[in-house]
């Protein structure tokens, strides 16, 4: 099943992914961020694929918990956002593992600019019983200007010894050496910026229907602020 929601369709929500069903749920922001929360119950070699993409104005949460309940469950979770103004953006992902061979990942991307202020958030609970499971955290963020913010927080809570579990987080800037090759080679600086974000963000479209694309590609090419 595939489910694609934009803009005032994502709110507080729950799936159900029943035995040996998959579940492809991808979310584009594009206008106003909101605060919701959306949880996810996964049975045995159930499945969830699920896609963020935000590149809206406002400040809020998205939480999203996802319960692997029986054998087999998997899930994975990408994010990708771009937070500029004065907003205040919270992604929190967290995968529960209560079963033994469930998989689970989690993926974010962001960029920060202007006065942004970006959090990429959230738990892998690998609870006692779990023998066998996986579960891994990605989170990088790009700060473009010095009054922008961002901050990774994976957690990792195992109850369990015969699992796989692993994090990586990055905050870091603007690759200056990067941004002085394409201004070297003609380009404004406005023009590199926009084609660093197309190379940072552009891979979050491979998650979306294609009839998402063209929409998502122009939100992305639009993202860095004139100045």
């Amino acid at each position: 099943m595939e489910v694609c929601l934009v803009d005032e369709q994502i709110k507080d929500l729950e799936f159900e992914v029943k035995e040996d069903e998959e579940l492809k749920l991808s979310l584009a922001c594009f206008e106003t961020f909101k605060n919701c929360e959306i949880n996810v119950k996964v049975h045995k070699n159930g499945k969830i694929d699920a896609a963020f993409a935000d590149f809206s104005k406002g400040s809020g949460t998205l939480r999203m918990n996802v319960y692997l309940l029986e054998e087999g469950a998997s899930a994975s979770f990408h994010g990708a956002c771009l937070c500029g103004g004065s907003d205040k953006k919270k992604i929190d992902a967290s995968l529960i593992h209560e079963a033994p061979h469930t998989k689970g990942l989690v993926s974010n991307y962001g960029i920060a600019q202007e006065e942004g202020k970006l959090a990429f958030l959230g738990t892998s609970h690998l609870k006692h019983g779990t023998v066998s499971s996986s579960t891994r955290q990605e989170a990088k963020i790009i700060v473009f200007d010095p009054t922008s913010d961002g901050r990774c927080d994976p957690i990792l809570k195992i109850d369990e010894a015969d699992i796989t579990a692993s994090h990586a987080a990055t905050v870091g800037k603007l690759n200056d050496d990067h941004l002085f090759y394409l201004l070297s080679r003609g380009l404004s600086e406005d023009k590199a910026k926009r084609l660093m974000i197309m190379g940072y963000l552009k891979p979050i479209i491979a998650y979306f229907p294609e009839s998402m694309t063209e929409r998502l590609t122009a939100a992305i090419e639009g993202g860095v602020a004139h100045d």
